[in-house]
């Protein structure tokens, strides 16, 4: 009797723990089950997170700023544990009615495969902030006015509960009292397409307010397209040029985006009338002829933020790892071709602290260094 009870125990035992072969020793079919179970549990911790995209359209610093958050997240070793599926990547164009964001927008709020939003630029922000769940990570890049267009708070500087966002105060500001300080001009130009985004991505209202300041004219245009096309902006430029402007703000407008347009036509047309050219987004500007511009060497510490908090958010990156601060500090491109052609003497000391100078005669001796 005794014997068949501890029969009947072992062969419990061996249901319990998922042997199939009752000469399988019941220690080891146990701790088996045990790796398994452990296994599937690593297996889980690995789960790949699906990262949806989201622009109101194509635009250069788009692209470069996504470039550098996926390098950040490669290096992250995060990279293999996320996918961007195409089904999730939007970009309608900029063109599209407001309804067809609002549409996209509610369906990414919506789908539940969707584990975090990347939000490009203020229209596909706002978009996503009017159908938020209140759930679902947004990860907001580029947006160029988040307090003017009332996506965060002026004081705090805190939006919805699921929104990150990196936000420098006054930053837009300093950018004009850099321009006007380095090379003083009296009336500057300023293009825009009249609506809350399109003032939002040429820095309006930072404008009035350092022109007020600082006592220079702002001459405004405000009859570009919704597209910011080239025509739209080359009748811009007329109209400034004839309203008597000595210097012109190269926005983020999609006229002067060099990866899908040629700008150059309205460069030569403001440089032939004598008139000074201050691009936001300096580098790629600068480098095609902007007379001086903010250098945008610092694309791969805003990557580092956003990586970072992207893997936590997504919980691939510890809650007490230290997570990178970004701090914005404005650095001056300088062309000195176009200070020549339009018979500028730049400033010594402008010369000095310039972080980046384009200048075909210095192209020889480059090369002979080996330099570029």
């Amino acid at each position: 009797m005794c014997c068949l009870k501890l029969r009947a125990v072992i062969l419990l035992l061996f249901f319990l723990c998922g042997s199939v072969s009752p000469w399988f020793p019941i220690r080891n079919a146990c701790a088996a089950n045990a790796e398994v179970g452990a296994a599937a549990g690593h297996e889980a911790s690995r789960t790949v997170k699906n990262i949806a995209y989201f622009e109101a359209g194509p635009y250069w610093e788009f692209s470069l700023l996504r470039e550098k958050v996926t390098d950040s997240l490669k290096r992250m070793n995060v990279l293999d544990r996320v996918r961007f599926p195409d089904s999730l990547h939007v970009s309608p164009g900029w063109d599209e009615n407001a309804s067809v964001y609002a549409a996209e927008a509610k369906r990414l709020m919506s789908d539940p495969s969707v584990d975090l939003i990347i939000s490009m630029g203020t229209v596909a922000t706002k978009a996503l902030l009017a159908e938020n769940n209140l759930r679902t990570p947004i990860v907001s890049i580029d947006v160029a006015d988040p307090v003017g267009t009332g996506i965060i708070d002026a004081e705090t500087g805190q939006g919805a509960l699921n929104l990150t966002l990196q936000y420098t105060r006054d930053k837009w500001q300093k950018v004009f009292i850099l321009f006007h300080q380095a090379l003083p001009f009296t009336k500057l130009g300023i293009m825009y397409h009249d609506s809350p985004e399109g003032r939002s991505y040429s820095n309006v209202n930072e404008a009035r307010e350092v022109a007020r300041d600082r006592g220079f004219m702002l001459v405004e245009y405000p009859g570009l397209d919704r597209e910011e096309s080239a025509q739209s902006c080359a009748e811009g430029v007329t109209n400034l040029i004839n309203r008597g402007v000595d210097a012109f703000y190269i926005s983020a407008l999609n006229c002067f985006d060099w990866s899908k347009d040629n700008p150059q036509q309205i460069l030569d047309v403001l440089h032939g009338k004598g008139i000074w050219t201050f691009a936001r987004d300096g580098s790629v500007q600068v480098r095609h002829g902007a007379l001086m511009g903010l250098s945008t060497l610092d694309y791969t510490p805003l990557g580092d933020y956003y990586a970072e908090r992207i893997g936590r958010l997504l919980g691939f990156v510890a809650e007490s790892s230290p997570l990178a601060e970004y701090q914005y500090r404005p650095k001056i491109a300088l062309n000195m071709d176009t200070a020549s052609m339009l018979k500028l003497d730049i400033p010594l000391v402008l010369l000095i602290t310039a972080d980046e100078i384009f200048d075909s005669s210095l192209m020889p001796v480059r090369n002979e260094t080996g330099g570029e």
